[in-house]
């Protein structure tokens, strides 16, 4: 086994760009595009140079079957980069970028919230590599086939171990649909995995969940629905495991109802309200969330807190305009079953969509539902999600809070 956290194939190439993007890569952004290089050179995916003109720019990943074709690691002009040495120059890296993430996470109380994110892809340097920490279960992801090759995960998980002594399990995940789910590297994977979020409890059944295994990025956004729940009627659409349903019935709400398709979603939803012994009026709703929408405006239903969290309606540049309609005439329907000063909380995890256009969307969705709205409170990633300050796309979460005028 090797000892190194990053690993690389015998020969480092290097790979020659046509169009100059140097000024791009030291402003720290870490992406380049197939149009930036010579389709007719193929190489293996991997850990190889990148230069331009002859002069040597980078040390990163090349991934040949995406359109994201180069993801930077170091840059030839920092003082780690050993130019004889690319063994040395990677494990300086590594070794740096996992020290500073451990350092941000070190600000988590682990009595209150044992469960965060600790290495979030190119916002810790580490291009395509995901580590959750879910109480005594440590979850790597990767996003690409040459990043698991490339993040070597036995050694990973030792130095994870080491710096945090509480983790008993380490669990490689792949995708659901894959052959092989996901192996264990330390310890078995339990069952079913449970972890406190801001003094809540939660349980996941991290093998066949949706992403690691939870959604952490929404914490904050969470704990601020629960500041205003108190004896509030909730409705929590496209509520996955009922983060926010918790939460609400936490913060003291008289009745919440949640809804997703997904039946084993709702079934968690009842197990989260179980654990932590809540005795809130909840109702688990398992269907469509925009046909239940558009029952519950027929109906005139209405609720004292409305929360709509849809997943990502714009996977590429190509679907905005579709996903904005989408945002605009879900968030329009969700306004419309508010009470009158009743709050309505906005989400979307697209990356696509800019904070920008997310606030446009809901002026739009507000203007079709004939409403007014004061904006009382704006979120987005917690502090275990950064992003490089060059990289505003990975600036993927938004969530807004308003109050109905």
């Amino acid at each position: 086994m090797s000892d190194a956290a990053v690993t690389f194939q015998d020969e480092i190439k290097t790979i020659e760009l046509k169009r100059d993007v140097t000024k791009h890569l030291k402003q720290g952004h870490r992406w380049i595009f197939a149009n930036c290089f010579d389709d007719s050179k193929v190489f293996k995916s991997g850990i190889h140079l990148l230069n331009f003109k002859g002069e040597t720019l980078a040390l990163g990943i090349w991934q040949g079957d995406t359109q994201l074709r180069f993801r930077v690691l170091v840059l030839a002009d920092e003082p780690i980069f050993r130019r004889n040495n690319m063994k040395r120059t990677l494990e300086l890296y590594f070794e740096s970028q996992f020290r500073k993430a451990v350092e941000i996470r070190r600000t988590f109380d682990l009595a209150v919230t044992n469960s965060f994110r600790l290495i979030n892809g190119e916002g810790d340097g580490l291009p395509g590599l995901i580590v959750d920490i879910y109480n005594d279960t440590a979850v790597i992801k990767h996003d690409h086939a040459v990043m698991e090759k490339t993040w070597h995960a036995p050694v990973i998980a030792q130095k994870i171990q080491a710096a945090f002594p509480q983790i008993k399990c380490v669990y490689l995940k792949r995708r659901n649909d894959a052959d092989e789910k996901g192996t264990n590297i330390v310890g078995t994977l339990a069952p079913e995995v449970q972890f406190l979020e801001n003094g809540v409890l939660f349980a996941s059944n991290i093998r066949d969940a949706a992403k690691t295994g939870f959604f952490l990025d929404q914490r904050d956004n969470r704990k601020m629905i629960q500041n205003f729940a108190k004896d509030k009627t909730v409705l929590n659409l496209f509520s996955y495991t009922g983060g926010f349903s918790i939460f609400a019935a936490k913060g003291g709400a008289k009745e919440v109802t949640s809804v997703d398709i997904a039946k084993v979603a709702i079934q968690a939803v009842a197990r989260n309200f179980e654990i932590n012994g809540l005795e809130t009026v909840h109702q688990d709703i398992a269907t469509d969330a925009f046909a239940y929408l558009e029952q519950l405006n027929a109906e005139k239903k209405k609720y004292d807190i409305v929360i709509t969290d849809p997943p990502s309606f714009a996977p590429n540049e190509k679907s905005v305009e579709q996903a904005t309609a989408a945002y605009a005439k879900v968030f329009s329907n969700s306004i419309k079953l508010v009470n009158p000063e009743g709050l309505f909380a906005a989400s979307s995890c697209s990356s696509h969509i800019s904070s920008k256009a997310f606030m446009e969307i809901c002026q739009e969705a507000f203007s079709r539902a004939r409403k007014k709205a004061t904006l009382v409170y704006i979120g987005g990633q917690p502090v275990d999600h950064p992003y490089p300050l060059a990289m505003e796309e990975l600036r993927y979460l938004k969530f807004a809070l308003f109050r109905l005028d």
